[in-house]
């Protein structure tokens, strides 16, 4: 007796598609409702601090210094 794919359902491809669809969707979806990510050059304190000038200050060159950058898959808003 030999159990085939027809008798057990569907193929193994077929399962890893489908967790692939979902998990795909999954990180859409999620990034459709949180576009924003924490700065990872930053790591969201948006104010880098002289080293020898301690009171001053410059924004993050890559945020702006918002301390937050768009997701990938975001898009430009």
């Amino acid at each position: 007796m030999t159990i085939d794919a027809a008798t057990t359902g569907g193929n193994g491809l077929t399962v890893l598609l489908v967790i692939g669809a979902v998990l795909v969707g999954g990180y859409f979806l999620s990034v459709l409702l949180h576009p924003l990510k924490v700065c990872p050059t930053c790591k969201g304190s948006p104010r880098s601090y002289g080293s020898v000038y301690t009171k001053s200050f410059r924004n993050c060159s890559r945020c702006g210094g918002s301390g937050r950058v768009r997701r990938f898959g975001a898009g430009d808003g």
